[in-house]
């Protein structure tokens, strides 16, 4: 492709700034002029795919990524772009259509431990060769926090769980799985998010743990995942005063990533930081000294959106007068021109090579398999499981709108449909889909109600009950009528329901998510088609008296 060294030597001052800038964009067909005209000239060097600004589906997305890369490689040093997104699988996944999405990590970690590995691996290889399909070079996952049992909520599945040896075991297998097929892996939030209800987008979290606890726990999956080789770590905008008293976001703080990641950890990758226009960043240093402190702390690549297109000139000015180390800056700008070297194809993938790997049956089985064998069933008390309905007889689905609770989330673009998928499993019964609100309203408990009289078998699925909890009522006043023999209760979201709802009910499923995968896996439990094989990976339900869960991990039922 290009010599590095020869060419870092002919490269001005604000196109080497350029290679440390992943921006964004508002277009799905076309790049705005102004991107286009930034990757010619080289004042953008990496370009971050988001759902709502740039996807509509696989096909589309190809060809924006071509054009992408044909202004890359239309400046005079013919450099290509870094291409990334956010493809995790699960709860976000922002390409939605002409795409295989496996069932995510919470999903991956509840399948049995002699298996579990091989479908993260496989969940990886699938992500990566359907990515590479596209053109994307980077995708940022796996997320290898560790969901912590502290007694908080469990908010999202986008955890491998709260064992740090299986997270480490699995954030290996999907990374590797991924980077196999040429597209860049992503280990995610370093030093490592904690499960509270502090969200990084808009506060900073203060994280008192030491480097002992870290080293010992949280920093186990990380580890394994630099030693599986994983391409790139991002940064977490949060506090760290036991490592650094300064009290700087690790992101800006060079005793963290270099002291800790680079020397003790040995990591020799690329680092990228989180978005810099997040509150607890932008609102105290400002781009400017955000972008400068950065790179001072070892930084490769910053990820600044929403249309910041002088970054690469306050880069190179704060070079030029200083603020940044030439030496500091100079190894990023290396850094990332090798890279592109290793992991950037020269030809541009067809629309014939997209068709041939994106979500083919093959590929699909897989993930349908990784669902399947996720699937944790809690209790079957009532020995309604599997569910025998006769011909003709109504299978009631009441569903919660399936919301983007938090920023890393898409599950709101998602647009399958219960009633389908479960009209393909129950062919001989009718099926209906109510959806009511997050908190639903009297009328819509009404509703609810009406269907569940009407019913010969519910399904009640809980979104997040324990934090929406009219969702709780509403399961109280449909139980009026869709006793223990009719009702079937699927947490949809939160393993954090369990603790609402098992003493509520008698028949009670976790599937992890709403992916389409997760979805038809529900329909194939309940129906009989497979047997319940997952447990949950993380414990939920502290009982402060006795220090004990109440769903500690691993709870499941095997088999019938």
């Amino acid at each position: 492709m290009f010599d590095t060294r020869e060419l870092f030597s002919r490269m001005s001052l604000e196109e080497k700034a350029g290679q440390l800038v992943m921006q964004d964009f508002v277009g799905r067909w076309e790049v705005p002029q102004d991107v286009t005209q930034g990757l010619a000239e080289g004042a953008i060097g990496s370009i971050l795919y988001f759902s709502g600004c740039n996807v509509i589906d696989s096909y589309q997305l190809r060809i924006l990524t071509e054009k992408v890369q044909t202004a890359a490689r239309s400046g005079p040093w013919r450099i290509p772009a870094f291409i990334a997104i956010d493809q995790e699988g699960g709860q976000l996944a922002p390409i939605t259509t002409g795409i295989s999405i496996h069932p995510g990590n919470m999903a991956l970690a509840a399948i049995a431990e002699n298996e579990a590995p091989r479908y993260a691996e496989k969940a990886g290889e699938i992500t990566g060769k359907e990515l590479a399909s596209i053109g994307i070079t980077c995708c940022f996952a796996p997320v290898v926090d560790l969901c912590e049992e502290e007694g908080l909520p469990v908010k999202d599945n986008r955890y491998f769980g709260s064992d740090p040896q299986k997270a480490a075991t699995l954030a290996r297998a999907f990374v590797q799985g991924l980077q196999k097929q040429g597209v860049m892996g992503c280990a995610k939030h370093f030093p490592g998010q904690r499960n509270v209800d502090i969200d990084s987008h808009f506060e900073l979290d203060v994280v008192p743990y030491t480097y002992e606890r870290l080293k010992n726990r949280e920093w186990i999956p990380f580890q394994a995942a630099i030693d599986g080789g994983v391409a790139m770590m991002m940064t977490l905008h949060a506090a760290y005063p036991q490592l650094d008293p300064s009290g700087l976001p690790a992101t800006l703080s060079p005793v963290i990533l270099q002291e800790y990641l680079r020397k003790k950890l040995g990591y020799q990758g690329l680092v990228i930081s989180d978005d810099i226009q997040m509150k607890p960043i932008k609102d105290t240093y400002g781009i400017e000294g955000a972008l400068i402190r950065a790179i001072q702390a070892g930084v490769d690549i910053v990820i600044v959106s929403a249309g910041v297109r002088e970054a690469n000139r306050i880069i190179a000015e704060a070079v030029r007068k200083g603020h940044i180390n030439e030496d500091r800056f100079n190894e990023s700008v290396l850094r990332v021109l090798d890279a592109k070297k290793q992991w950037i194809k020269e030809e541009f993938p067809t629309e014939k090579e997209r068709k041939k790997v994106c979500a083919i049956p093959v590929h699909l089985k897989t993930v349908q398999e990784a669902a399947d064998k996720s699937l944790t069933l809690i209790k079957n008390s009532a020995g309604l499981l599997p569910l025998k309905p006769s011909p003709n007889q109504r299978i009631v689905i009441l569903r919660p709108t399936m919301g983007r609770l938090v920023m890393s989330d898409n599950t709101n673009f998602y647009t399958h449909s219960f009633k389908d998928i479960f009209q393909e499993y129950f062919p001989h019964q009718k099926i209906i889909e109510y959806s009511f609100g997050l908190e639903p309203n009297e009328t819509e408990i009404l509703g609810a109600q009406d269907w569940a009289f009407m019913a010969d078998y519910v399904i009640f699925c809980t979104y997040n009950a324990y934090q929406f909890r009219k969702q709780l009522e509403l399961l109280q006043g449909i139980q009026v009528f869709a006793k223990k023999d009719k009702l079937i209760t699927l947490v949809v979201r939160s393993p954090q329901d369990l603790v609402e709802v098992a003493p509520k009910v008698e028949t009670l499923v976790l599937t992890y998510g709403v992916a389409e995968c997760s979805l038809r896996a529900a329909a194939r439990l309940i129906k009989g088609d497979i047997a319940p094989r997952g447990s949950l990976p993380v414990g939920v339900g502290l009982q402060e008296q006795e220090k004990e869960r109440m769903f500690p991990r691993g709870t499941g039922i095997q088999g019938w």
